[in-house]
């Protein structure tokens, strides 16, 4: 007859389960030190993570530094670089840190602008002249000069000049003066000119290129020209005849009727008291057009009297003598009038 099996499960004594699952006495040590170093593995990877090596280039000088932070403004602010409102940094304040980022500091300097007629200082951190005008507002066209030159490394103290070039085109009207031609008339007193024909100066336009620094013209240069007006020559007639006296104290000798003014030493403007022949001006000596009369020669003049042929002047020409006079208030009185006179002896000098 076959045995049968008990129908409630026996369990073996709790000191059966312990014997056969002994824990030996190195395992727990092992346990620890295994949970120990993999907490350590963890932080060091974390700090690792966290933490950023970074080269500040600052006055010129570059370092190595690291840091937790996450903005340039604090990395710098952490390394004690003080960053002036002028001065300019790159990358950006606000840009994020990452591991081997290069920060660079480039400090404002001082310096003079001098342009468009103001003189002013400005602080700028601008690696060039250029960058730095530029930033300023101030517009350079391809002809302004710029000293020191626009490439020129910004340092403390610089004087920079800025000179405004303009090349304008300018048009003007030039006079083109006519000749003069001249023929003998025999039936005409000598020295007498008779205007045939007046003339007309020609006229012609002319356009040129004017350069001016800071609005002081410094050059010009013709670019073309083109003719407006021709010119009409001056037609004259020279009388060649000569006039003698027929009777009288001077018969047989040159008379010529010419228009007369009168002057004195110091009346005016550039008259002194010597004269063309080196002798002194004043009553009896009288200033001709050496071409009519020459000078040196003796006068009698009606109405006046004896004199030398002694002075030139500017106003003086063809028919006109100039009668001098000892002070100015004689001169003023003699005004102006028409005169004979008679040539009694003719000098050698024409001027």
């Amino acid at each position: 007859m076959a045995t049968r099996m008990p129908l409630t499960p026996t369990f073996p004594e709790r000191s059966d389960i312990t014997a056969h699952y002994a824990i030996r006495p190195g395992m727990i040590s092992a346990l620890i030190i295994a949970v120990g170093l993999s907490s350590a593995a963890s932080g060091a990877m974390g700090y690792s993570i966290l933490r950023k090596d970074v080269t500040i280039v600052a006055a010129g000088q570059a370092r190595r530094h690291a840091t937790f932070r996450r903005t340039v403004q604090d990395v710098l602010a952490d390394a004690g670089v003080r960053v002036r409102p002028d001065d300019e940094v790159s990358p950006a304040l606000t840009a994020p840190v990452r591991e081997g980022l290069s920060i660079v500091v480039r400090p404002a300097v001082s310096v003079t602008v001098v342009a468009d007629g103001e003189t002013i200082e400005v602080a700028s951190a601008a690696p060039t002249v250029a960058e730095m005008l530029a930033r300023q507002g101030l517009v350079l066209s391809s002809w302004d000069k710029v000293f020191p030159s626009r490439e020129t490394a910004l340092s403390p103290g610089l004087r920079v000049r800025v000179v405004r070039i303009q090349h304008t085109i300018l048009t003007e009207q030039v006079a083109i003066p006519y000749q003069v031609r001249s023929s003998i008339d025999p039936r005409t007193p000598r020295g007498m000119v008779r205007v045939v024909s007046p003339g007309r100066l020609g006229l012609r336009e002319q356009v040129w290129r004017v350069t001016t620094a800071d609005g002081r013209v410094t050059g010009r240069s013709l670019v073309g020209w083109r003719l407006v007006r021709g010119t009409l020559d001056r037609v004259v007639t020279v009388g060649t005849q000569t006039l003698t006296a027929s009777r009288g104290q001077f018969a047989g000798k040159e008379y010529l009727d010419l228009v007369a003014t009168a002057y004195s030493p110091f009346c005016c403007k550039g008259v002194d008291d010597v004269t063309a022949l080196g002798i002194r001006a004043g009553y009896g000596v009288v200033a001709v057009d050496p071409a009519v009369i020459p000078l040196g020669s003796r006068l009698y003049i009606e109405g006046y009297g004896y004199a030398i042929a002694a002075d030139t002047g500017s106003a003086i020409k063809g028919m006109r003598i100039d009668l001098g006079y000892d002070t100015k208030g004689q001169a003023l009185r003699f005004g102006r009038r028409p005169v004979r006179v008679h040539i009694i002896q003719r000098g050698r000098r024409r001027g």
